[in-house]
């Protein structure tokens, strides 16, 4: 049997949810966008912008010699814009370390990319193997 339990999450707080034996823990975190900016703004500034002929699509962000965003615009639907993130070095970091889940993460890296990169409208990824192998040939 199920029993659905609700609650309100307090603003600027997340909850996290504990499974231990048979208990549900809930835990309310406090959402500290101050820290959370101040580890991504970094990313964001003094990028190098790579646009390479075998990929007319993306638009390629490195820092310090690794890329680690590409802008993808989708041809047949240029309202499509993907802004890939790379996992390891932050994407990773708002689950981990902020406890953020993928939509979260989503919403806050789209502010911030839109807002301090003026690109406009994005849907932030993280990235897949296959662009990640890719990014590594650069």
């Amino acid at each position: 049997m199920k029993k659905v339990i609700e609650f309100d999450v307090p603003e600027g707080y997340k909850e996290v949810i504990v499974k231990e034996n048979s208990q549900i823990i809930i835990n309310f975190i406090k959402i500290d966008n101050k820290e959370m900016e101040d580890f991504f703004k970094p990313f964001l500034t003094d990028l190098m912008i790579i646009i390479k002929p075998e990929f007319p699509n993306s638009v390629f962000y490195k820092k310090d010699g690794e890329v680690i965003f590409e802008l993808y615009q989708d041809s047949e639907n240029k309202e499509k814009r993907y802004f890939y993130v790379d996992y390891y070095k932050i994407w990773s970091v708002f689950y981990n370390k902020f406890n953020l889940n993928y939509n979260e993460t989503q919403s806050f890296i789209k502010g911030q990319v839109e807002d301090t990169l003026k690109l406009g409208s994005v849907t932030p990824a993280e990235i897949g193997k296959s662009f990640f192998t890719r990014w590594k040939t650069f």
